[in-house]
């Protein structure tokens, strides 16, 4: 039976790892922090009145699966320090984050990085001038209070007025990278419409450089209907105009990813995201390791991958 090993257990980690076990793959998942799901933990769901199809969902149960699974070995507050030989025969240090305690793992067939994505750093945008950071938040932290909500109330106080500002570390160099995220037009304007059910005379507006496909057809018509400005605009300050507003922060390379790249002998792009060298090297990389997604897309990548991996060592085992 072919012994692959998983690093990273977010969602695209914990959905190839699923998929690998199911495939008869014994699965040794490792995950440097102390439990696993990743940043989707703490997403909440969107639905209004019907599912927004955000991805949450997706998730539901996975991780149940993944811990109970017979086939699935998880080791939290682990990361990887070496790879050494070949596909087929890989031996992997391993070393424990908090007693530093090392372990080595033998006869891997497969390396498979699901390492996910950092958040934008807890600063502001050097173009941006803050007068005043009250009400301010990420959209980030905007998802932490989708997870905790009620069924009559969102924020502890009614807002009168939100603002989004949009691509917060995309689109620009200094920031974090001239790419796209990806993400923050779907879940922003998903929270959005959130919003505006629990507060109907809310002032919604968006300021924006460019306005990704959310859905099929004229989505954006729906926010307008909802009666949700759109500025096309890259605001310069903030002055306090708005009773929150919501800076909506992206995907963005993992800051360990030079490391893991030279450890697992991989190569890393233009944006910083990890690229696998050659898939006859037994070492791949799935979900937003290498470029961002959206959570469906994390997870269909990382089935696609673990599937690849499962008939590439049906081949081998012959």
């Amino acid at each position: 039976m072919a012994r692959i090993l998983v690093i990273g257990a977010g969602v695209s980690g914990c959905a190839a790892a699923y998929t690998l076990a199911s495939g008869g793959v014994d699965v040794i998942l490792i995950e440097k922090t102390g439990r696993i799901g990743g940043h989707v933990r703490t997403y909440g769901c969107k639905a209004v009145e019907k599912c927004q199809n955000c991805g949450v969902c997706l998730t539901a149960g996975l991780w149940d699966k993944v811990t109970s699974h017979p086939c699935i070995k998880i080791m939290t507050g682990s990361d990887i320090l070496d790879v050494r030989g070949k596909p087929g025969n890989f031996c992997v240090s391993i070393v424990n984050v908090n007693d530093q305690s090392k372990q080595q793992l033998e006869g891997i067939d497969a390396i498979l990085v699901s390492t996910g994505f950092d958040d934008h750093p807890d600063v502001f945008p050097a173009h941006l001038h803050i007068n005043s950071t009250k009400g301010l938040m990420t959209g980030t932290a905007l998802e932490e209070l989708m997870l905790d909500r009620t069924r009559t109330s969102l924020f502890k106080k009614e807002p009168k007025s939100i603002a989004f500002v949009q691509c917060l570390g995309s689109r620009d160099k200094n920031e974090g990278g001239l790419y796209c995220s990806r993400v923050c037009c779907s879940y922003s304007t998903r929270a959005a419409k959130m919003i505006r059910s629990y507060y109907p005379e809310c002032k919604i507006v968006f300021f924006y450089m460019e306005l990704q496909n959310v859905e099929s057809g004229d989505f954006y018509a729906g926010l307008r209907d909802l009666g949700v400005e759109f500025i096309k605009c890259r605001p310069s300050e903030i002055t306090g105009e708005f009773d929150i507003v919501v800076l909506s922060d992206g995907i963005h390379a993992g800051a360990d990813n030079d490391r893991i790249a030279e450890v697992c002998r991989l190569s890393i792009d233009k944006d910083g995201f990890l690229q696998s060298v050659d898939e006859d090297s037994g070492i791949y990389v799935c979900g937003c390791a290498r470029t961002p997604m959206k959570i469906d897309e994390a997870y269909t990548d990382a089935v696609a991958v673990a599937g690849k991996i499962i008939v590439r060592h049906e081949v081998t085992n012959q």
